[in-house]
């Protein structure tokens, strides 16, 4: 390490709804040993609440207020490997996201080509890094500078525009800022998902239940 290289002081970030998936925090407790093994000053916040964007907004404030120079954001429906913030970091970038499809079909890529109009990839590349227009949070290593400028100039981080959700409002300021955001392919995440499982008799377990009164 160079003595003039910034020394990293990471803040995990977690936006969450009511619950947290069992199989993500097992992959997160995984992380949190790695990097304590690894000497990596870290801390782990997580804050609930039905505004997502107003909660991701909380968790930029406390990374601005408490000097952490990176911001790992992380979704409680993903899973991941213990490498996952050694991995980001090999990209160089100041703004990076792991490879992340949406939990339901037809499981678009969770970043985009364009943002307007808003359009995903439909193909990507798969052996090297690339730059995107937006991408969801569900994964990505930022540094904290560029919350600092995008909250200065436009007072929020993450509130949502009538065109763009939480996540991709934040890319769309940050682009403004002249920050690029790249997608890594080498750093693959999985999407905890869930599917609606009926008997076999479907349409005659579909009658019953829809002829029951409450």
């Amino acid at each position: 390490r160079k003595e003039n290289e910034e020394k990293m002081k990471l803040l995990i970030a977690i936006p969450a709804l009511d619950y947290i998936n069992v199989e993500f925090m097992d992959c997160l407790v995984k992380l949190v040993v790695r990097l304590k093994n690894d000497g990596v000053d870290f801390e782990v916040k997580i804050l609930s609440g039905t505004l997502v964007y107003a909660a991701r907004d909380k968790l930029a404030h406390h990374a601005m207020n408490n000097q952490f120079t990176h911001v790992l954001w992380l979704d409680a429906d993903m899973v991941f490997t213990d490498d996952l913030l050694e991995d980001l970091m090999f990209s160089g970038k100041e703004f990076v996201t792991g490879i992340c499809h949406a939990r339901r079909k037809p499981y678009m890529p969770c970043f985009f080509k364009s943002l307007n109009p808003v359009e995903r990839f439909d193909e990507y590349p798969t052996n090297d890094i690339f730059e995107v227009a937006g991408c969801g949070m569900a994964c990505v290593l930022m540094k904290t500078s560029i919350l600092y400028e995008v909250m200065l100039r436009f007072g929020t981080c993450f509130c949502p525009t009538p065109e763009l959700g939480e996540d991709l409002a934040f890319c769309d300021r940050a682009r403004q800022m002249r920050h690029k955001i790249y997608a890594d392919p080498s750093v693959v995440i999985g999407h905890i998902g869930h599917v609606t499982i009926y008997p076999d008799d479907y349409r005659e377990y579909m009658a019953k239940i829809g002829a029951v009164k409450c």
